[in-house]
């Protein structure tokens, strides 16, 4: 037990003389109940205690130490990152580390915790990283309480006098423990990275050089790993070997597929660890590219266009309507919009109006068929089809049907005896055979460790007397070999001439040697026009695979643990959907010119279509193709200007259902791109990016901008901003000093990074970033660490250089908690006076009575 106010001790031992003479009379004189007196004597005793302010006081199991972290412009990030993983591993469950970053002046609030060097770096870059003060970080670090201070730094100070702090921080019993990299010293940058360059703009899909420049003024030859990075990807590693005094300049690639303000790094690692590494970051701004939307029915519509549209010079966002739970994009985000086998009830109540808005305004929009298009998608009389250079057939419904080519490619493997899965399979094959037309085809293979053909694939009138019996003889035997199977189905359904061709896989097991093979050959299947579909009859297996192969063959995946419902799966996955007259099915219609010339595309032959939407051209519309159907032409692709804006008309699909020979066509990417590149509002020269270039320099500390405008057509007032490293937004005032020419003076300014937009009449100049280096304002790089000043300031506190965590828990302070007991002594003995002043009156009310 301590006492916190000692200073009361003398007028504590008066009254307790006092209160020990009142007792010895009370006892004498008898006067009162024989407990009262020891009741009063203990209360004024706690009361006295109470006064002297005791308190009890126990180490703490935890020391706590704040790592003070330099972030200004001149130290070496590696050396930093590398001393900063050190200092992480000394936390644990005795030694709770916080963390401070500081530059010109410390962070605001210490950190609990910190990931990496360079994280801290970026998100301090407000605290000035071109200048250092030691002594202003150990100083709000003391005055917050902490004693033990790890510090994170190479020593140079180009603010304060950290010498002076020191009878201060003894004073306060601080210890101080910096970690000193052994390669400290000028020497230490005898090889390193010294430069790293690169346009500040790169053009949409277009690389620029990155140049990075490494020099050895040592001795003897080194070597090292220099690593390019663009964005946080890796775009070139090489080896660079370099004689005494010789400079390299390794020229890479950027990422021509970054758009936006990203950054570029190098990185050199000397293979002599006698050198540390060393690095440079900068910023390129990648133009961006026109983004257009996509809006299809189903994922299954959208799979080609989305391969075509990933790598081109404009961005596809792509959105599938069936089981869309999110907001719909707005339409004015985009330069081309894209109605793909859509219905219009899968859309936004406000999107039919929306889309006539974008198109009339200046927008490119296309509508693309299928079977939920046009006026089967229930845009008949609606402003998306005002816009359209088409008007809608209404919907007819008209029984049609074209023939069917079915192969059932089925597991006979050993596993099929149990629980008669076999004899369900084979009822589930013979009530196909039933539902199929004379004029449909048929064709059944048994699979195990090699295919097995029950049924040659023909028209079922021929076959159907013997189909059954043939089915029957199916049996279980051998293992699971599906692949083979797959391709003699391929094989024969690619020969047949059927309006559809449709392939169903059953198994209830494993998929062996699951992967590329079959993810391949599913696609195959679905751009030559044959459709998978899979079932799984079991549980235990997993459903992946299965699952995959009929995404991509365009069918769909069946599961079911009950043999007998495999009849209904496959007459259901197989049955043919009644069409209507505005929908033309055919096993062929051959494509030719329209009346108008060909002006979206520079093709000028085309592949024939197995479907199409029938539609009526508008009078002012360009009928570019058209679909032949006996002595009649409809539209296949149409197109007009709307407003300012353009659409197309294209009444087949691009999901490969009647568009199959399309699909394989080598010239399906071009002409799907020349379809969207003719919509794009943007091709003319007023939609062009405007090329520009912006230097800047720092004289004095006023950053002085000078900018010219290289695009004739950009014109009008000029307005910039520039983002400071603080995050404060600043007007920049620039005056011309001749056509396409301007000037500008920023005045205080610091070390950090920088980010400048500008606009020339209604053209906006592509936003860029650059750095503003530390040695612009007194920081100075390549010093190696001042290895005295961070020795001299353990030793005069006390601290150790580069300490292990037990030495740092040896010398720390170790830290108390006091519970004090002024209050609780207090109130223990005002209720003992309490209780001796009812127990005296109780008595004398009591001798009294005996009186009377």
């Amino acid at each position: 037990m301590i006492f916190e106010s000692p200073q009361y001790l003398p007028i504590a031992i008066g009254f307790l003389v006092v209160g020990l003479a009142g007792l010895i009379v009370s006892l004498t004189l008898q006067r009162a109940p024989r407990r009262t007196p020891f009741l009063r004597f203990g209360g004024f005793l706690l009361l006295l205690l109470g006064l002297l302010s005791p308190a009890i006081e126990w180490p703490e199991p935890n020391s706590e130490a704040t790592v003070l972290v330099d972030v200004s412009d001149s130290f070496n990030e590696q050396v930093a990152q590398e001393s900063l993983t050190r200092i992480q591993k000394l936390s644990g469950d005795n030694l709770q580390l916080t963390y401070l970053p500081f530059a010109a002046e410390p962070a605001p609030f210490r950190e609990s915790s910190l990931s990496n060097y360079r994280g801290a770096r970026k998100s301090w870059n407000s605290l000035n990283v071109g200048e250092t003060n030691i002594e202003s970080a150990l100083a709000k670090t003391v005055y917050g309480g902490s004693k033990n201070i790890i510090l994170l730094s190479d020593g140079w100070e180009t603010r304060g006098a950290v010498d002076k702090l020191l009878p201060y921080l003894n004073q306060r019993g601080v210890k101080i423990f910096p970690f000193v990299d052994e390669r400290g010293g000028a020497e230490a940058t005898k090889l390193e990275l010294t430069r790293l360059s690169a346009p500040l703009v790169a053009a949409a899909e277009k690389s620029v050089d990155i140049r990075a420049t490494i020099r050895n003024d040592y001795r003897t030859s080194e070597a090292g790993l220099l690593e390019l990075f663009h964005g946080g990807k890796v775009i070139q590693k090489k080896m660079v070997k370099l004689d005494p005094g010789q400079e390299s300049v390794i020229v890479g690639k950027s990422d021509p597929s970054k758009e936006g303000t990203q950054e570029v790094r190098a990185v050199f690692t000397p293979v002599n660890p006698k050198f540390p590494p060393s690095s440079k970051t900068i910023y390129v701004s990648g133009e961006k590219r026109e983004k257009i939307l996509m809006i299809s029915g189903t994922a299954d519509d959208a799979r080609f266009l989305e391969d075509i549209f990933q790598f081109k010079k404009f961005r596809m966002e792509s959105v599938v309507a069936s089981g869309y739970q999110g907001k719909f994009p707005a339409l004015s985000e985009f330069s081309v919009v894209l109605l793909n086998n859509v219905a219009l009830p899968q859309l936004p109540s406000t999107f039919s109006s929306d889309f006539e808005s974008f198109v009339r305004n200046g927008g490119g929009a296309a509508m693309i068929g299928g079977n939920r298009s046009f006026g089967l998608g229930g845009y008949l009389g609606s402003l998306v089809e005002k816009a359209l250079p088409v008007d809608m057939v209404p919907p007819q419904a008209q029984q049609k049907r074209l023939n069917v080519a079915v192969s059932l490619v089925l597991d006979k493997s050993r596993s099929m005896a149990n629980d008669d899965k076999i004899y369900y399979v084979k009822e589930a094959a013979s009530a196909v055979v039933r539902s199929l037309k004379d004029d449909d085809f048929i064709e059944v293979i048994g699979f195990d460790a090699s295919p097995f053909v029950v049924i040659k694939l023909a028209q079922l009138a021929l076959v159907r007397g013997t189909a059954i019996d043939r089915i029957n003889r199916l049996f279980p035997a051998g293992r699971t070999n599906l692949l083979p199977a797959m391709y003699e189905s391929k094989r024969s359904l690619a020969r047949v001439d059927a309006g559809r061709k449709h392939m169903i896989v059953l198994t209830d097991g494993k998929v062996p040697d699951a992967g590329p093979y079959y993810e391949e050959l599913a696609g195959q299947l679905k751009n030559e026009g044959i459709t998978l579909s899979t079932v799984l009859l079991g549980d235990e297996t997993d459903t992946y695979q299965l699952r995959r192969m009929a995404q991509l063959g365009g069918g769909a995946f069946h599961q079911t643990t009950n043999a007998t419902s495999l009849a209904k799966i496959f007459i259901d996955d197989i049955r043919v959907s009644t069409g209507e007259r505005t929908l033309k099915e055919s096993a062929q219609f051959n494509v030719r010119r329209g009346p108008s010339e060909i002006k979206t595309t520079e093709i000028s032959a085309f592949p024939p279509i197995r479907g199409y939407v029938q539609t009526r051209p508008k009078s002012k519309a360009e009928i570019e193709l058209v679909v032949l159907q006996a002595d009649k032409a409809d539209p296949l692709l149409a197109s007009w200007k709307y407003g300012q804006g353009k659409s197309v008309a294209f009444t087949s699909d691009a999901n490969g259902r009647w568009s199959s020979f399309w699909a394989t066509w080598e010239r399906f990417y071009n002409f799907w791109s020349d379809v969207v590149e003719s919509l794009r509002p943007s091709r003319g020269a007023n939609a062009e990016n405007v090329k520009f270039d912006l230097r800047y320099k720092v004289e004095k500390g006023i950053l002085k901008l000078d900018l010219s405008i290289f695009s004739p057509d950009a014109v009008g007032a000029l307005v910039a901003t520039l983002k400071q490293p603080n995050g404060e937004l600043l007007d920049v005032l620039f005056t011309q000093d001749s056509p396409g020419h301007y000037l500008a003076d920023v005045r205080d300014v610091t070390a950090g990074n920088y980010e400048f937009k500008a606009a020339i009449g209604k053209r906006s100049l592509t936003p860029i970033s650059f750095g503003l280096s530390g040695d612009l304002f007194g920081e100075k790089q390549g010093l190696g660490s001042n290895v005295s000043l961070l020795e001299n300031l353990a030793l005069r506190t006390g601290g150790i250089v580069n300490p292990t965590k037990e030495e740092i828990l040896a010398s720390a302070e170790v830290k108390k908690t006091r519970y004090p007991l002024s209050h609780t002594l207090i109130a223990l003995g005002a209720l003992l006076l309490l209780a001796e002043i009812i127990l005296r009156e109780v008595g004398y009310l009591f001798k009294r009575r005996i009186k009377a």
